[in-house]
């Protein structure tokens, strides 16, 4: 074994076969190695000549191609998808709502979001848009009659009073005058543009007030169809309390779930108070 290593190590054996790798290569022997074909791309709208060995399965001039054709996802966007992009996003489609219905790849979409300088939406707007895919449900009056300049100023005052200025997602009022439920109400459809069906409202009784006669009591007064007073909350007796007369009808709570209407009321109430 030692004396087969030595004899390849020798000079005359490196030279022999030194030799006979040079015949081979005159002979042809290894054209495989070195011989190239041409051949035309095969992706549509391609079709440059490359070259490639016989051996080689190779069916397109670069990797971009092959992409293209195999993950057409990865497909550059023309002009006219780029504008769709625009209009879908600001429709409320979602980036990857945009890449199934134009059969990009999602990652393609925001690359061409950034590129086109589209101001992507934070979760929050995602999910307003989602939720009023036709817009804002209000649109508030900007051109107030005397009538509606009363009605706004008793508004602002009953909510800067009564309403709910922690909750920041939903502009929220509970009174147990249904004067005063029926006076804000108005405000919000005739002012503020809030659909009746977009009205939320719930009851909070004492825990000697009878339930039948105060949904009874809200629904006349507001005129309430059956059932729309969504939740009715008793509070239970906490020691004798120093109430000597309570309410029999509870606290009714109305309350519009918007975070933008929210936001336009406590700007128009921080205006008034300047």
């Amino acid at each position: 074994m030692e004396k087969n290593i030595n004899i390849c190590k020798s000079m005359a054996y490196k030279e022999k076969q030194a030799k006979i790798t040079r015949e081979n290569w005159g002979k042809g022997v290894y054209d495989f190695r070195i011989k190239q074909e041409e051949r035309r791309c095969a992706r549509k709208g391609c079709r440059l000549i490359f070259k490639a060995q016989p051996s080689d399965v190779k069916k397109f001039c670069s990797r971009s191609c092959a992409a293209k054709v195999n993950n057409p996802k990865r497909a550059k966007i023309n002009f006219t998808d780029k504008e769709k992009i625009k209009k879908l996003y600001r429709k409320g489609f979602s980036m990857m709502e945009i890449s199934q219905k134009l059969g990009y790849s999602y990652n393609a979409v925001v690359y061409w979001m950034k590129k086109l300088k589209i101001p992507c939406r934070s979760v929050s707007d995602a999910l307003y848009q989602k939720l009023n895919p036709k817009g804002d449900p209000f649109n508030i009056k900007k051109n107030l009659t005397p009538e509606d300049q009363r009605l706004f100023g008793l508004g602002m005052g009953i909510y800067w009073g009564e309403g709910n200025k922690l909750n920041k997602h939903s502009v929220r009022l509970g009174n147990s005058d249904p004067k005063l439920i029926k006076l804000f109400r108005d405000f919000l459809i005739k002012i503020c543009g809030v659909k009746k069906e977009k009205f939320l409202y719930n009851l909070l009784l004492f825990n000697d007030a009878s339930k039948n006669k105060a949904l009874s009591f809200w629904n006349k007064e507001l005129g309430l169809a059956s059932g729309q007073i969504k939740s009715v909350t008793s509070l239970k007796p906490r020691g004798k309390g120093t109430y000597k007369k309570k309410s029999m009808t509870g606290v009714l709570t109305i309350e519009v779930g918007n975070v933008k209407l929210k936001k336009e009321i406590d700007k128009m109430l921080e205006a008034l108070c300047k």
